[in-house]
């Protein structure tokens, strides 16, 4: 078939036609006047038709036609004009024009071929990932792949970054856990394998790099989707990443801590000039360090792990104290020192935070005390809070601008991720690393995932 430019506009007259065949369709426009046709099919049936202005006749292949006019004439009307196309052309077509069964001694006839395709089907894949199938145990093998829906994109992992309170949480039970089997983790860099319908091909491109911060169950899977119909929406979480070498793979799969820091941040209004003191220099404490300092405040950070304080300060500009039985965070800091608290700890520090009467503790009068990460019960003395009107603050999980903006601050050098990870580990390896989380969380620091030596 062909696209016939100006094919109604053309035509000629026909007063008679002899009978013939093609190997081909062939489809009469009738433009003018009356006229007759009729066909003899491929059982040798005789069919006649009465043809006027407006009227498409389509001819079989095979089946032998002509026009012989009206009985009484013997012809069509003096104004019976036609144009004819032809329509798909087999391999191995006879020569344009008329044949004859007579000569030919044949009867052409098409067939319909149905070639298999999987263009429209879902492509089938293997997918791998990590389960945690008991408390305090993590297996890495095979999972199921998620359907291309529209509106997404199919994603290949590169590096995924070890979230490791959260994981550690849910893989001992805790109050984010759940029911066994299941997946935790947000932090994966990936490459785009598969645009849905409905993507926006200016925007999104096979082959393109992406951090994803989702959570719901993904975890760390070799093949995931990620609904990119919205770009406004603010539980997106997903960024594309520079393919110039700007931003490392193994660096951005810290992103998703990161953006819990920004988040943090926000969260708790820290402004230019304050005092803030951090709690805990694990990888959330440290990132909370960074935006902090970012953000304008002086900032100090604590831990009693020497060798995290040591990395806080090669960071940037930063005080740190390892508090001791001997100086505790109060004798060292005293009271009312700090104008907002980031407790990434999860140690038992309240008391000293917010005092156990009337005096007080570390927090300044209206100070603001940001609790993070997941926890049980929290208990405090309320009359030391209340005395003081300290505000005490939950922060959840980022949103998309955050991760936009711990995007924009990698790219520049001000957000330090990658000097945070002190262990790159093929994903075929995890489970040690999950059982060294149960055992020694405190050995881990930074954790990549690196899928490509799978």
């Amino acid at each position: 078939m062909a696209l016939h430019r100006g094919l109604l506009r053309e035509g000629f007259k026909l007063p008679t036609c002899e009978k013939h065949f093609h190997d081909y369709d062939e489809t009469w426009l009738i433009l003018s006047g009356r006229g007759t046709g009729y066909w003899i099919d491929h059982d040798g049936f005789r069919e006649e038709f009465t043809l006027e202005a407006g009227d498409v006749w389509m001819i079989p292949a095979g089946f032998e036609h002509g026009s012989e006019g009206f009985a009484d004439t013997k012809s069509n009307s003096e104004d019976f004009r036609i144009q004819v196309f032809n329509g798909t052309l087999a391999a191995g077509h006879h020569v344009l024009g008329h044949h004859y069964v007579e000569q030919s001694g044949y009867i052409p006839r098409l067939t319909l071929t149905k070639t298999p395709t999987d263009r429209y089907k879902q492509k089938l894949r293997s997918n791998r990932g990590v389960t945690f199938v008991e408390k305090g145990k993590a297996k890495f093998g095979a999972v199921d792949c998620p359907p291309l829906r529209e509106g997404e994109i199919l994603c290949r992992t590169v590096v995924s970054g070890l979230t490791n309170g959260t994981e550690r949480n849910s893989l001992l039970g805790g109050n984010y856990g759940g029911a066994f089997p299941r997946r935790a983790g947000y932090q994966r860099v990936a490459e785009i394998v598969e645009l849905g319908g409905g993507v926006a091909r200016r925007i999104y491109k096979t082959g393109d790099l992406i951090f994803s911060g989702r959570s719901s169950g993904i975890g760390h899977v070799e093949y995931f989707t990620c609904n990119v119909a919205n770009p406004n929406d603010e539980d997106m979480l997903l960024v594309k990443l520079a393919k110039d070498g700007s931003i490392d793979p193994i660096a951005a799969s810290l992103f998703g801590i990161a953006s819990v820091a920004l988040h943090d941040i926000r969260r708790a209004d820290v402004r230019l000039g304050e005092e803030l003191l951090v709690i805990g220099a694990g990888p959330v404490g440290q990132l909370v360090a960074q935006v902090g300092r970012a953000a304008g405040a002086r900032t100090t950070l604590v831990d009693l792990d020497e060798a995290r304080l040591k990395l806080g300060l090669s960071l940037g500009p930063l005080t740190v104290f390892q508090p001791t039985p001997a100086e505790t965070l109060v004798d060292h800091f005293g009271r009312d020192r700090f104008d907002v608290i980031m407790e990434t700890s999860g140690a038992p520090v309240l008391d000293a935070v917010l005092g156990t009467d009337w005096a007080g503790g570390l927090l300044k009068p209206k100070g603001r005390l940001a609790l993070i990460g997941g926890r049980g019960e929290v208990g405090y003395t309320f009359n030391a809070g209340q005395a003081r009107e300290i505000e005490v603050l939950h922060a959840s999980h980022f949103v998309q601008s955050d991760l936009e903006e711990v995007s924009r601050l990698a790219s520049l050098g001000i957000l330090k991720t990658r000097e945070l990870i002190t262990k790159v580990v093929p994903i075929s390896e995890c489970e040690a690393v999950y059982a060294e989380l149960v055992e020694a969380p405190s050995n881990l620091l930074g954790v990549a995932f690196d899928w490509r030596c799978a």
